[in-house]
């Protein structure tokens, strides 16, 4: 399951529920815009990871949880190579090593 669209769904759902009770969803609104971007996760602290979690309904024992599926290394090398983050971005606050596949024989003779 990709936990990142789930967290979009979640969002939109949120948005709707304090639309339709009449209750401020600017907050979730701004969230919206924050999720366009799949790599948003990866460039805020956890912090603010867990303020949009919260918004959008993640429950409190879930969080720690739902966190590392969004920031896991997997979703992190799937991100690379599909070329929507780099590994060298500043912006980046969570990061995983690269690997040169070279670097695996050097001690071998």
């Amino acid at each position: 399951m990709d936990e990142f669209k789930v967290i979009v769904v979640m969002n939109e759902a949120m948005l709707k529920l304090l639309k339709d009770k009449g209750d401020n969803y600017e907050e979730n609104l701004k969230i919206s815009k924050y999720l366009e971007d799949e790599t948003i996760f990866f460039k805020i602290d956890k912090l603010h990871a867990y303020k949009i979690l919260e918004n959008v309904g993640v429950k409190q024992e879930s969080m720690e949880t739902v966190y590392k599926k969004l920031i896991s290394p997997s979703i992190f090398y799937d991100l690379l190579n599909k070329g929507k983050i780099k590994a060298d971005d500043d912006k980046l606050i969570v990061k995983y090593n690269l690997y040169n596949p070279n670097d695996l024989f050097k001690n071998r003779k």
